[in-house]
């Protein structure tokens, strides 16, 4: 009883600490950056790139879709790409709207195990989100590098870091086994709960890999393709959003601010839709590159309305489909 009594108050000193980190980093954002400043660059926004967000932003949860397939397939679990579309769009709006961070992949595992799969929705959810970590890292390390060489696209260095990319990750593949059973032993003799909990994310994150290893190349390089293609699509909508905004900015840029930002969303005191660590780094990282803090606050506040609206898409859609089953089911 007293272990329980400890364990509810340190998540309530844990949740009480998170609301204080959240209430001043927005005091803080909005101190820096009055909202009267951010209201006057949105009246300047041109419609029509940010209504091209939600299109190209749609386009990206379908590509993600197919790669969630691809693995859902591979465990034997029986589902198409449309459904999987829709569960992905039912995600976002529960995504935004819950405090937990992980209501994401709990729905995702919820929906996909069906007929006693459980474990096998489990795999392909894990790895799902491995790969789209692993790829968004990827992708923005490479557009840090063209910016530290130049603004422009340069073909050769595609090439020569797809190749480095692909071989690293043929190599983690390839010990994947032999790193998840080290970091088990590791976990088990641990004595500290922090060095446990490390060697034990890092078991599951080379347990998820693991799984790749069983892929054929064709599935692989779907898989791949998906990953890459999705990230590069949502890093046109970030160009979207900053021509509406009049914001001069490169591409290249915006690529390797895209990944820190993406990382910046995953920190667990966040407010709904990630909204708090990244309009936070926005600001610091624009205003570093020389752009007016009220652009890159507009900016930023602009990344957060899409991610609203799509999640909104997704409401109005998971309402829709839930009144046409409750009709079908009273006729």
């Amino acid at each position: 009883m007293k272990n329980l009594s400890c364990l509810f108050t340190r998540k309530a000193f844990l949740s009480s600490l998170k609301l204080i980190l959240i209430l001043a980093m927005l005091a803080g954002f909005f101190y820096y950056v009055p909202l009267s400043r951010i209201l006057g660059v949105m009246k300047t926004v041109d419609l029509i790139p940010l209504l091209w967000t939600l299109a190209i932003s749609l386009v990206a949860i379908y590509i993600a879709s197919v790669q969630l397939w691809v693995l859902a397939r591979k465990q034997g679990i029986a589902i198409s790409v449309q459904k999987l579309f829709v569960l992905n769009l039912s995600v976002r709006f529960y995504s935004f709207i819950s405090p937990l961070s992980t209501i994401g992949s709990l729905l995702r595992w919820q929906r996909l195990a069906v007929d006693g799969k459980a474990a096998e929705g489990l795999v392909a959810v894990a790895a799902n989100r491995v790969l789209d970590v692993i790829v968004a890292v990827a992708v923005g390390l490479f557009w840090a590098i063209t910016a530290l060489n130049q603004e422009n696209v340069n073909v050769p260095l595609i090439a020569a870091y797809l190749a480095v990319f692909l071989f690293v990750l043929w190599l983690l593949l390839y010990l994947s086994d032999s790193v998840s059973l080290w970091a088990r032993r590791n976990a088990d003799a641990s004595q500290g709960r922090f060095t446990a909990q490390c060697f034990g994310l890092l078991t599951n994150l080379f347990r998820s890999l693991a799984m790749y290893r069983s892929f054929s190349s064709t599935d692989l390089f779907i898989l791949t393709f998906t990953a890459v293609i999705s990230q590069l699509i949502t890093l046109l909508a970030y160009v979207l959003i900053a021509l509406a905004l009049h914001v001069s900015i490169s591409m290249v840029d915006l690529g390797w601010m895209r990944a820190l930002l993406f990382l910046a969303s995953l920190a667990p005191f966040t407010m709904a839709g990630g909204f708090g660590v990244r309009e936070v780094s926005t600001v610091v990282l624009m205003s570093g590159m020389g752009i007016a803090p009220d652009q890159a606050a507009a900016f930023s506040l602009l990344i957060y309305a899409r991610s609203l609206a799509v999640s909104l898409i997704g409401g109005i859609l998971e309402l829709f489909l839930f009144l046409l089953e409750r009709r079908l089911h009273l006729k």
